[in-house]
C-alpha cells in the first residue's frame, strides 16, 4: 500500500510539530517500515528508537526486520523504558504486536522531538496483549479504552490511522504552531550557560533558582511544568551556574521516586559544567548511574527517597515531588532550610493536584513559584501533545456539582459519554496523588467493576473479590498469585486464613472526593449507599488496600472499617507500606476479623523496632488504639518501681527501656484510658520503633528538646491509674 505522507513530514518539520500514526492490521510491520523509510528520504539523519519487549517470541525478527531495511535503531525494553527519559529521538516506533499499554504510550510518545514521528503499530490494540491479558478474569475483559482510543485519533488532526486498507487523517499546519522562544541575552546569567537554554522560561527558571538559594532562612522553591517544557534540564544547569558564582563550599542532594526520574538534572549539571569550564570528578556505580559530582568545594549527589529524610546538605531538590506522597513531603519541607520541588503536571505521572493542594497549605512567604508553560522539544500547539493529553486524560478537572443521591454508572455508559467520563476520572485522579494512564484503561476494560458516583462530587471504582473454589484457595496458599483477588489472597497467604476466601465482598480499590467539597462527609455516605448494596445482594465483607497514609487510614476507621494486614515490606515503587482494612457484613466474618486484627496489632507490638521501623508512628498508633482486645497481662512490681524512677529522673531510659514496652503493650490491647496523638506517638516510636530523640522529633514535627518530656508526662498518667 502506497502511503503518501512527504509533504506532511515537511510541513511538521517547518513547524516543528510531531506526526502521529497509528497503524493495524495484518499488514501493519510492512507499511509501518514502508512509512518510516519515507520519513528518512527527507531527513536522512534521523535518530531512531523502537520500542518493544524483547523477551516475547518473535519481537526480536521483528525489529532485526526494521534494522535490515532502516539501519541504525536504538531498541528500548518498555520495562526498562523509564531509563530514556530526557532523550530525544526523530523517530519513535512503538511495537504493539505483544503489548498495548497506556504508560508506554505516553512515556514514548514524548521522546520525539519537533519535526519527528511516532508509529504505533499492531494487528489488533485490543486482542492478544500483555497489559490486557493482566486484567482479564475468566477469560472476560471489555475494550471501551481501545474503541475511545481509535474514536479519538480518527478525530484528532495530526494524528493518522491506518487500518489495513483505509487511511484516516485529518492534516495538521505548520501556521498553528509556535517554536520555543528565547530572548536574546540575560544579564544574570552566564552567556556559556544561556547559550544551553532553549526557552525563556528556562532563563528565568536559572535566574530565580540563584535567588531562591541567596535568601536567608527557610526557604522553599517549587518548579512546576508539563512535561518537556526543560524543567529537569534547567534545574541542572542552574545548579552549574550556582557552582560557578558560590565561593563557599556547598553540598547538594537530589531525590526523586527513581534515579532516572532525576537523570537530566544531572546530565545537565554537567554539561553545564563543560560549556562554563569548570572541572569535575563524577562516581559512577556498577549500573553506570551518575551517584556523586563533585566540583571544587561543591559536591552534588543523588540519594533515594528515605535517605534523603535523614541526610544533612545545605540544598536539597525533589524532582518528580508530586510522586512521592505528602508525607515525605511534610519531612523534607520541615527538616530542610533549603528545598527545591520539581514535578510535573498532566502528565502520565498523574496530574498531582494533591502536590498543588500541599504547596497552598505551606507558609506562603516562605514559598517561590515558578510555573514553565513553553514546551522545547516541539512547538507550542503539537497536534500529539494535545491528543495524548485528551485521550489519556491529562488535563481532566474535576466537577463541583452537589447532588443527594448515589448513583451506580455502566462501564459502557461511562465510556460512551465523554463529559461524564470527565466527571467521573477527573475526580478520581484529582484527589489521590498518585495515577496513571493505566488508570483509565483499567476503569474502561476491567470486568467485575462497579463504579458509584454521589453526583460528580465522589466516586468510588468497585471490585469484586473472593467466592474463590477450593483449587484456587489451595494454590494460593502454597504461593501462588491471584490476579484480581488481592484481599482475599493477602490473608490467606500472609494470614494462613484459608476460610477467608471462599467469602464474596466486595473490595474498594478507589474513593475520591472533590478537593473543594472534601471533609462534608460525601465520602461516608457514598460507602454508606456501598454497604447497602453489599448487603442486599449478600455479600460478606467490604474492604479497601490502600498505602498507610494517616488521613485515608484515619477514614476508613472513622467508617467502621478494622486493619487486618499491613505489609512486612515496603513498597518502594510506590512509596509506603499497604494496609487492608474490611468491613463484616455477618457474624462469621466479624469473629474472622476480630482475629486478624488481634494478629496484627500482636505483630506490631513485637517486631516494630524491625519490620516496621520506618512507618509514620502515628499510622501505628490509629492501628493499635482502633480496637479493645481483653488479654491477661501481669506486670512486674519491679517494672512500676523503674517506670516511676525514670519518670522522676533517678534512672536513664535505656536502663528502664523493657518495663515501657511491657507497659506500653499492655496498654494498647486495654486502652484502659485516652493518650493524645503526640504522646503515643513518642511512646511508639522511642519505646516500639527504637527511633532516637531526634529522629521522632523529625516525624513528628516537635522540639527534640521537649520529645523526652511528652513521654514521661505520658508514662506517669499510665502509672496513676495503676496499669
Amino acid at each position: 500500500m502506497k502511503l503518501d505522507f512527504e509533504k506532511y513530514f515537511e510541513d511538521a518539520k517547518l513547524g516543528y510539530y510531531r506526526i502521529m500514526v497509528i497503524i493495524q492490521g495484518d499488514n501493519a510491520l510492512d507499511n509501518t517500515i514502508q512509512l518510516v523509510q519515507q520519513y528518512l528520504e527527507k531527513n536522512k539523519e534521523s535518530k531512531i528508537a523502537y520500542a518493544f519487549h524483547p523477551w516475547i517470541n518473535g519481537s526480536k525478527n521483528r525489529l532485526n526486520q526494521f534494522k535490515e531495511k532502516i539501519g541504525k535503531i536504538v531498541d528500548i525494553d518498555y520495562s526498562s523504558s523509564e531509563k530514556y527519559l530526557g532523550e530525544t529521538f526523530n523517530v519513535v516506533i512503538l511495537d504493539a504486536i505483544d503489548d498495548f499499554r497506556p504508560n508506554y504510550i505516553s512515556r514514548l510518545t514524548d521522546l520525539a522531538s519537533g519535526g519527528g514521528l511516532i508509529v504505533l503499530y499492531s494487528n489488533d490494540i485490543s486482542r492478544g496483549k500483555l497489559y490486557k491479558e493482566s486484567i482479564t478474569r475468566d477469560g472476560k475483559v471489555k475494550d471501551l479504552f481501545e474503541e475511545r482510543f481509535l474514536s479519538l485519533a480518527k478525530q484528532h488532526r495530526g494524528i493518522a490511522v491506518i487500518e489495513n486498507q483505509e487511511v484516516f487523517f485529518k492534516p495538521f499546519n505548520s501556521s498553528e504552531s509556535n517554536k520555543p522562544l528565547k530572548e536574546k541575552n540575560s544579564a544574570k546569567i552566564s552567556k556559556a550557560i544561556y547559550s544551553l537554554c532553549v526557552s525563556n522560561d528556562q532563563v528565568k527558571l536559572i535566574e530565580e533558582f540563584s535567588n531562591f538559594f541567596n535568601l536567608r532562612g527557610k526557604r522553599i522553591f517549587s518548579v512546576t511544568a508539563p512535561r518537556g517544557r526543560g524543567k529537569s534540564a534547567g534545574v541542572g544547569l542552574a545548579l552549574a551556574e550556582f557552582i560557578k558564582k558560590r565561593r563557599d563550599p556547598i553540598t547538594v542532594y537530589i531525590t526523586s521516586p527513581s534515579y532516572f526520574s532525576s537523570y537530566s538534572i544531572l546530565d545537565f549539571l554537567l554539561k553545564g559544567l563543560d560549556a562554563l569550564g569548570i572541572r569535575y570528578r563524577r562516581v559512577i556505580s556498577k549500573e553506570g548511574k551518575i551517584m556523586k559530582v563533585t566540583a571544587g568545594e561543591a559536591i552534588v549527589r543523588w540519594t533515594s527517597p528515605d535517605l534523603a529524610k535523614d541526610a544533612n546538605a545545605d540544598m536539597l531538590i525533589v524532582d518528580e515531588a508530586g510522586s512521592l506522597g505528602v508525607e515525605y513531603l511534610e519531612n523534607y519541607v520541615s527538616k530542610w532550610e533549603k528545598v527545591a520541588l520539581i514535578t510535573t503536571v498532566y502528565g502520565y505521572e498523574g496530574s498531582n493536584k494533591a502536590f498543588i493542594k500541599f504547596l497552598d497549605s505551606l507558609n506562603q512567604s516562605n514559598l517561590q513559584r515558578l510555573k514553565l508553560t513553553y514546551p522545547i522539544r516541539y512547538a507550542k500547539g503539537d497536534p500529539v501533545e494535545k491528543f495524548i493529553n485528551d485521550v489519556m486524560l491529562f488535563e481532566v478537572e474535576p466537577s463541583y456539582s452537589v447532588q443527594d443521591s448515589v448513583s451506580e454508572i455502566r462501564q459502557e455508559d461511562l465510556f460512551s459519554n465523554e463529559k461524564l467520563l470527565k466527571e467521573v476520572y477527573g475526580v478520581l485522579v484529582t484527589a489521590h496523588y498518585r495515577n496513571s494512564p493505566d488508570d483509565l484503561m483499567f476503569l474502561g476494560d476491567m470486568p467485575n467493576q462497579r463504579i458509584f458516583a454521589y453526583g460528580s462530587s465522589a466516586v468510588a471504582q468497585v471490585l469484586e473479590e473472593g467466592n474463590l473454589a477450593y483449587e484456587k484457595i489451595h494454590e494460593i496458599y502454597e504461593g501462588k498469585e491471584l490476579e484480581g483477588n488481592l484481599i482475599p489472597e493477602r490473608i490467606v497467604k500472609y494470614a494462613r486464613l484459608k476460610e477467608f476466601g471462599l467469602f464474596k465482598g466486595l473490595r474498594v480499590m478507589r474513593i475520591a472526593v472533590s478537593p473543594s467539597l472534601q471533609g462534608r462527609g460525601y465520602g461516608s455516605k457514598l460507602l454508606q449507599h456501598i454497604e447497602e448494596v453489599a448487603l442486599s445482594e449478600g455479600y460478606d465483607w467490604i474492604g479497601s488496600s490502600f498505602l498507610g497514609d494517616v488521613k485515608v487510614l484515619s477514614f476508613w476507621l472513622k467508617n467502621g472499617f478494622i486493619p487486618v494486614y499491613m505489609a512486612s515490606k515496603k513498597n518502594e515503587g510506590l512509596g509506603g507500606y499497604s494496609i487492608i482494612v474490611i468491613k463484616p457484613l455477618n457474624k462469621q466474618i466479624e469473629q474472622l476479623a476480630k482475629n486478624l486484627y488481634s494478629l496484627l496489632k500482636d505483630k506490631i507490638l513485637r517486631t516494630s523496632h524491625q519490620v516496621y521501623f520506618n512507618i509514620n508512628p502515628i499510622i501505628l498508633l490509629k492501628i493499635l488504639s482502633c480496637c479493645k482486645i481483653e488479654k491477661k497481662f501481669e506486670i512486674p512490681e519491679s517494672y512500676r518501681d523503674k517506670i516511676l524512677a525514670y519518670v522522676n529522673g533517678i534512672l536513664p531510659y535505656n536502663s528502664v527501656a523493657e518495663a515501657v514496652h511491657s507497659i506500653l503493650v499492655k496498654y494498647f490491647y486495654l486502652l484502659p484510658i485516652h493518650l493524645d496523638d503526640i504522646e503515643l506517638g513518642v511512646l511508639i516510636a522511642r519505646c516500639l520503633q527504637g527511633k532516637s530523640w531526634y529522629h521522632l522529633s523529625i516525624i513528628l514535627g516537635i522540639n527534640q528538646s521537649k520529645a523526652e518530656k511528652i513521654l514521661k508526662d505520658a508514662l506517669g498518667k499510665l502509672m496513676q491509674i495503676d496499669i
